[in-house]
């Protein structure tokens, strides 16, 4: 037999979703935005499975209950900041497509909401992150429930990424960073501010280190786990190591490098202060996230190996680290010369 269910959304769109269950047969679903072609579908259904056709079993899920479980089996296990940011995303897909079965959702359905990105003039990495997150939620169903056969998102292209930022400290401009975060009335900023120049740390994984992570000994610093889902250790050189050993003389062995009062956000705790010690420095156009571009782009200009480069900045893939090959001109040039050299024999 045949059922008809009437969905109103948020927005006030209405569809109406249909249920055939037949004994011996798998149940079959749909959604239409007319109650005429429910219909129409529910009696052509109910006859092909009488007559003996075999359908693939449609999942009876939604998109919301997807991301409802998607939520607490994987967003649940990543950190505080990106469970905020995916759980904003999601919460768009829920209200543009939520109510659909998840074997409804078409290209077209993905199209029509990139093309309004397109139309709002949305930043490119900003529809790459809608799409590549909603991707990720299908691919979980496919994977790992059993609800979907197929990624719709796959089929729908994505706007040309711009080439990655390289924004990095002129030697004055770091000179003046320090001496501005020196000043400030946080007095943790410049032992922070001094590890992210020299280790390439992310924010992140600086916050989230504690006593135990550094060892005087061995003047190594460890991170259990970074962005990438790796540990990695690296090495304490320079002035980083004696900042450090100053501080861990006053730390238990569970305390934070950098005190925060949030734990779910702790770069609040640095953020305003780290703005306005750029402020007064005069720097513009670079954020926290540009200290980690100045170890790539002072390593590569110092001759160092991108591979090296890549491992010391956790990069995923060497591609990554291509940002600042540029920056690497007389390496160039000197291996260039040798070829010289040999044509010329």
């Amino acid at each position: 037999m045949a059922s008809i269910n009437t969905h109103r959304a948020k927005d006030g769109t209405v569809t109406y979703r249909v249920r055939v269950r037949l004994r011996g047969a798998p149940v079959q679903t749909a959604s239409f935005t007319t109650r005429q072609e429910a219909l129409r579908w529910a009696k052509m259904r109910t006859a092909e499975v009488v007559t003996g056709k075999h359908f693939p079993d449609k999942t009876p899920h939604t998109l919301s209950e997807l991301v409802e479980r998607y939520t607490h089996d994987v967003l649940s296990r990543k950190a505080p900041r990106t469970r905020k940011r995916e759980g904003y995303l999601l919460a768009f897909w829920c209200k543009h497509l939520g109510w659909k079965v998840l074997s409804d959702i078409t290209k077209a359905d993905i199209v029509k909401v990139r093309d309004e990105f397109y139309a709002n003039r949305a930043k490119a990495t900003t529809i790459h992150r809608y799409l590549n997150l909603l991707s990720h939620v299908l691919n979980t169903a496919i994977k790992e429930y059993d609800w979907l056969q197929d990624n719709v998102v796959a089929k729908v292209s994505k706007p040309p990424l711009p080439p990655g930022k390289t924004r990095f400290l002129t030697d004055e401009e770091r000179q003046r960073l320090l001496q501005e975060c020196r000043r400030s009335k946080n007095t943790y900023l410049y032992g922070l501010v001094m590890l992210a120049m020299y280790t390439g740390l992310r924010r992140d994984s600086l916050l989230r280190l504690r006593r135990c992570d550094v060892d005087l000994n061995t003047r190594t610093v460890s991170v259990e786990q970074t962005k990438n889902g790796t540990p990695l250790v690296l090495p304490l050189v320079g002035e980083a190591f004696e900042v450090l050993h100053a501080r861990c003389s006053m730390l238990a062995t569970d305390d934070h490098l950098f005190p925060h009062v949030n734990p779910e956000m702790p770069e609040r705790s640095y953020s305003r202060a780290f703005d306005y010690a750029m402020a007064r420095a005069g720097i513009k156009g670079a954020s926290f996230h540009t200290l980690r571009h100045c170890v790539g782009s002072y390593l590569v200009q110092a001759g160092v190996d991108l591979y090296m480069v890549s491992h010391i900045l956790n990069h995923k893939s060497i591609t990554m680290t291509q940002r600042y090959a540029h920056l690497s001109l007389d390496n160039v040039k000197d291996a260039l010369s040798v070829l010289a050299q040999r044509l010329s024999q």
